[in-house]
Order: structure tokens, then sequence, then C-alpha cells
């Protein structure tokens, strides 16, 4: 076991190397870092990194978070956003609502849509298709930044496309 625990700590120091010298990493030290638990570690050699390129800068975009529907099929533990069709509080909000929301709420400063919601199982998935075109046609410079990988699995499985196939859509969508 000490073998293993001096190859890890080896690996991880190489990889600082490459940091401290301002290499850029190979797949396989991504893939490392990836597994690692040690974030204190990783943390540190980001945050070495943000400061070589930013300095002490910071920078903000603001944003608008936005939740076409709260109807969820999914029941995560930590979740307290959800709710069954039918539920108090439950909505689905059409296109134009949505886009109703948005001129009430929008403002010069709004640079980026962040967009994530509950998988509702009884809405196709073109409704999420269509609101992505539906936010892009009314608000063209605003970037949108649109749904988890959570997300994209569950339209994989409503639709009955394959992943690509539903980024794909979802790209098209956004023009």
């Amino acid at each position: 076991m000490s073998v293993l625990l001096n190859d890890t700590a080896r690996r991880m120091a190489e990889i600082q190397d490459k940091v401290n010298n301002g290499e850029r990493l190979s797949l396989e030290d991504g893939l490392f870092l990836y597994e690692s638990d040690d974030l204190l570690a990783i943390g540190q050699m980001a945050n070495q990194v943000n400061l070589r390129k930013n300095g002490k800068k910071v920078y903000f975009i603001e944003n608008m978070s936005l939740y076409f529907t709260n109807v969820c099929e999914a029941h995560c533990a930590f979740c307290n956003f959800r709710k069954d069709q039918g539920e108090e509080g439950a909505y689905t909000l059409s296109g134009e609502e949505m886009i109703a929301y948005v001129e009430q709420h929008f403002h010069p400063g709004i640079r980026e849509f962040h967009i994530v919601g509950g998988h509702n199982p009884h809405v196709p998935f073109q409704y999420y298709v269509d609101s992505l075109q539906a936010l892009h046609d009314r608000f063209p410079d605003v970037t949108l930044k649109a749904y988890t990988g959570a997300e994209i699995e569950f339209y994989s499985r409503i639709s009955g496309l394959d992943f690509r196939q539903v980024l794909q859509k979802l790209i098209d969508a956004y023009g």
C-alpha cells in the first residue's frame, strides 16, 4: 500500500512541477487529477494558474436564472425545487410565459441566461427546444447556458434520440 501512496504522491508532485513551470498538462495528467480526492492540492494548483493568468482581478457576468418547469420525475434527496404535476406550486411555463417573465425582469446588463429545470415527462423534448429558440429569437445577444448532463440524459430518454442528436437539436435552436 505504501508503494501506491508513494506513486500517487510522486505523480501529484510531477503535475505540480508542470504547473510551477507553466507547462501544459496532458490528458493523462487531467485524468489523474479528475480521479484524485486531494482537492486541496488541486485547488492550490488551480489558484496558482489563475493568479498567473489574471492576477488579483476578478470578473463577473450578470446572468438571469430561468426555470421553465419545476415538474420533475426525479426525486433527488437534496432538491427542494421539484414538484409533481398537479401539486400545489407546480408549473410549466409556455414559451410566451417565459418571454413575458424575462421581459418583465430583463435589463441591458444581463449577458447570459442560465437555464435548468425539472425533468418534466408531461411535455415532449420539442418543448425544451422551442423554449431555447423563443429566448434566442427574442434576445439574440444574450448567451444561453442551458441544461445539465442529467437533463440531456432525460431528453434522450423521452425523445428516443441519442445524446449527440439531443445536443445537436439544442445547439440548432440556439442558431
